[in-house]
C-alpha cells in the first residue's frame, strides 16, 4: 500500500463515515448516493494511487486490496442483513469502509468496534425506552425455540439502533488506530 496516499484515504473515509452517521441518525438510513460511490470511487482511488506509486513496493497490489476488502466488508455483512440482522445501507457502509481503507483489518475492526458501540447505543435505547424486560423476554423466547428447533415469531415493533453511527465510530477508531498507526491498547495488530 502506497504509505504516503494513505492519509487521503482516511480523509476521504472520515467524510463518508461522518456523512453516514448524520444521515442515519436523522433520517433512519444511509443514502445509495453516499455508499455506491464511496465503494466505486475507493477502487478507484487504489487503483490510480497504484499508477502512481508504480515504484512503491506493494503499489501494484493496491486495487487488488481495495477489491478484496470490499468484499470483505460486504459479504457477510449481506449475509446477516439476508437474515433480516441489518439494513442495506449498512451493508454497503461496510463495503465503502473496504474499498476506501484498502485493508481488511480496517474492515474488521471497524466491524468489531461497531458492534460494541452498537450493543452500548442498544442498551442505553432500551433502558431509556423502559423495554428492558420485554427485550429479554423476547431474547429467551427465541432461545428456547432455538433449543427446541422451532420457529418463534419475533415482532418487529422494538426500537431502531442507528447501526450507521456505530459503524461510523468503530471506522474512526480504527481508521486512527490502522491507517494513522495509532496504536491503542487493544489494538488488534501489533506495530
Amino acid at each position: 500500500m502506497p504509505e504516503r496516499i494513505a492519509p487521503i484515504a482516511v480523509v476521504l473515509l472520515v467524510i463518508v463515515l461522518a456523512i453516514a452517521a448524520v444521515t442515519d441518525w436523522r433520517e433512519g438510513r444511509i443514502p445509495n448516493w453516499l455508499t455506491v460511490p464511496a465503494m466505486v470511487g475507493g477502487l478507484v482511488f487504489w487503483s490510480l494511487a497504484g499508477l502512481i506509486d508504480r515504484g512503491t513496493p506493494g503499489a501494484a497490489d493496491a486495487a487488488v486490496a481495495s477489491g478484496l476488502a470490499l468484499a470483505a466488508g460486504f459479504v457477510p455483512m449481506f449475509v446477516v442483513a439476508y437474515a433480516g440482522g441489518f439494513g442495506g445501507g449498512d451493508v454497503k457502509l461496510m463495503g465503502a469502509v473496504g474499498a476506501i481503507s484498502a485493508d481488511w483489518r480496517c474492515v474488521l475492526a471497524t466491524l468489531v468496534y461497531a458492534l460494541l458501540v452498537g450493543g452500548v447505543m442498544s442498551i442505553f435505547i432500551m433502558v431509556r425506552r423502559g423495554v428492558v424486560r420485554q427485550t429479554l423476554k423476547r431474547i429467551g423466547s427465541a432461545a428456547i425455540g432455538m433449543m427446541a428447533r422451532s420457529a418463534v415469531p419475533v415482532p418487529d415493533d422494538g426500537p431502531r439502533v442507528p447501526f450507521g453511527v456505530a459503524i461510523s465510530v468503530g471506522g474512526f477508531v480504527a481508521a486512527a488506530e490502522h491507517m494513522l498507526g495509532l496504536m491503542l491498547p487493544w489494538s488488534i495488530w501489533g506495530p
